[in-house]
């Protein structure tokens, strides 16, 4: 393969081998973690034990780039900026690659016991969560791609990668049984991910845009996300539920996780009616235009 070639075929590039600096900036933040962790290791992990050190890092980048690739579908509708799904792919595979090294280095830790790993799904609910996940996201990460879509069709294909979303929530249970203490990104996450949802299912209804309904769901998930919470910690740490619910109204440490979900809602739906009113704008004016 030539130096052009390669270059006119680059992630970095849209399909025309054009630059897109959308995908350039999206490539680098892709890049970056795998860079750092790369530095930090060579330099001597900041960890007791490097290597689970690293296993934690590649895993929680995992879980914010697969988080990322399902805020593209809400964010491109809501924004009307549809170049945004030139990056989806890109960063579900970023997801992908990290999800993978993740699980090299988990095996690695393992001293290549297959046996003893095999029992561990088993044994473990976390790690059966975290395998199911990622077969599902190796299965998804073989037909990203235009092969896929020729293969399976556009409706089948989007039925296949659906499954992005429960294989996300089990990236989610693997990441919560392992957490004890501060749980604040993977609830930030959780909550992120179940507005994925909730919005593909309004989509379905052709209600994604309707701005009331934005701020409804934003509401009901920062409640549910402020409970889970008020739970997990119970569960993990046993804090008394009142203790954790009444840290949401205490502003002075921490914001918590339910209110940056309903401000992101809040602006959604701002958004939405701004939209609305321009358009409702700009068809008066055609209107008013037109002969009689």
């Amino acid at each position: 393969m030539s130096v052009a070639t390669f270059l006119s075929n680059a992630p970095w590039t849209d399909r025309a081998g054009r630059v897109s600096w959308l995908k350039l900036a999206c490539f680098l933040a892709c890049i970056a973690p795998a860079i750092w962790m790369a530095w930090l290791w060579y330099g001597g992990y900041p960890h007791p034990n490097p290597i689970r050190g690293l296993i934690r890092d590649t895993g929680d980048w995992a879980m914010r780039f697969l988080a990322a690739s399902l805020a593209v579908t809400p964010l491109r509708y809501l924004t009307r900026w549809n170049r945004l799904i030139l990056v989806r792919r890109m960063l579900g595979l970023t997801g992908l690659f990290y999800t993978l090294a993740h699980l090299a280095i988990y095996i690695v830790d393992r001293q290549f016991n297959l046996p003893y790993m095999l029992l561990e799904i088993f044994w473990r609910i976390y790690i059966s969560a975290g395998w199911a996940a990622t077969i599902i996201f190796i299965l998804m990460g073989v037909t990203s791609n235009d092969w896929g879509i020729r293969r399976w069709g556009a409706i089948e294909w989007n039925r296949l990668h659906a499954w992005a979303y429960p294989a996300a929530l089990l990236s989610l249970l693997h990441m919560f049984i392992l957490i004890r203490f501060d749980a604040f990104e993977a609830v930030l996450i959780l909550g992120l991910v179940c507005f994925a949802i909730g919005f593909r299912l309004m989509r379905g209804r052709g209600v994604q845009n309707h701005p009331l309904k934005l701020l409804m769901l934003g509401a009901g998930l920062a409640l549910a996300v402020a409970l889970f919470e008020a739970f997990f910690y119970k569960w993990a740490t046993r804090a008394p539920l009142d203790v954790v619910l009444k840290a949401n109204f205490d502003f002075s440490y921490q914001v918590r996780p339910a209110w940056y979900l309903l401000a992101a809602s809040v602006v959604f739906a701002a958004a939405a009616y701004a939209r609305d009113r321009l358009n409702f704008a700009k068809s008066s004016r055609r209107v008013a235009r037109s002969p009689a």
